[in-house]
């Protein structure tokens, strides 16, 4: 039998800074996916993909960007015991912040 890779917190509220949200929050290992699953509607993605930049998180980790409606994000999971950052990172063409995670749920 494979050990599932997907580990998940319920009831957990995310700030948003403009809006909080309550869900279930989800991490794929495998897929290197964070996300907020509630019962209101779709799933609202906590991770980023940067493998245009040539970049893949280390397993347990997932990047999370700090730029438009994520800004300040990774430090509101961190106080909240969430995540723990591991690097930062600067990427795209206006130079903006990423940041790349352990997962601690």
């Amino acid at each position: 039998m494979t050990e599932s890779k997907t580990t998940a917190k319920h009831d957990v509220t995310v700030d948003f800074g403009c809006v909080e949200l309550t869900g279930s929050l989800v991490h794929d290992d495998e897929h290197r996916v964070l996300e907020l699953e509630n019962a209101e509607g779709p799933a609202e993605s906590i991770s980023i993909s940067l493998r245009n930049y040539g970049l893949t998180p280390e397993p347990g980790n997932v990047f999370i960007k700090d730029w438009s409606e994520h800004s300040g994000l990774t430090a509101r999971l961190a106080q909240a015991g969430l995540v723990k950052p591991v690097h930062t990172l600067t990427v795209g063409p206006y130079q903006s912040t990423a940041y790349e995670v352990q997962v601690t749920l």
